[in-house]
């Protein structure tokens, strides 16, 4: 059965994948990945944007997202959703970024689409990540010299 519906799936993608370049990463049971590939911009070798995918064929719903990826750290931002009916692809639901940066796991469906994105993709030579930020300067305790004497 399980087959019987990632068969349908993978077949009703081919409609999602028409309208945008929508490449097939991975799938669990009813569940599958999506990764637009004609939308990725990449920041650097550790940082990218991408629209994602996440069709739920039992459900009929598509949860399309704009997520920010730091591969670097291994995590991951929702800059935008959308909840669609998958079938008609009508927009039941909208949300903007959440601002919570998410951890991913090593055996997650995130890593599996940040490695798609980075070594599956075409993207020619990349920037290398930012250098971290300078530590800030140790606070000795001591006085700055400045007040009205007192």
């Amino acid at each position: 059965m399980v087959g019987l519906v990632l068969g349908a799936l993978l077949l009703l993608s081919a409609e999602v994948c028409s309208a945008e370049d929508m490449r097939f990463v991975d799938a669990n049971d009813y569940t599958g990945y999506y990764v637009d590939a004609g939308s990725v911009n990449y920041e650097s070798t550790a940082a990218c944007n991408a629209v994602i995918a996440v069709i739920k064929a039992d459900r009929n719903r598509m949860f399309r997202y704009t997520m920010h990826f730091d591969r670097g750290n291994a995590t991951y931002q929702i800059l935008s959703s959308e909840v669609l009916a998958y079938d008609t692809k009508t927009v039941l639901s909208k949300s903007g970024a959440d601002g919570v940066l998410r951890p991913y796991a090593v055996s997650s469906p995130m890593r599996r689409i940040v490695d798609f994105i980075y070594d599956e993709l075409p993207h020619g030579a990349l920037p290398a990540p930012p250098p971290p930020p300078a530590p800030a300067p140790a606070d000795d305790g001591g006085d700055s010299g400045e007040g009205d004497g007192n």
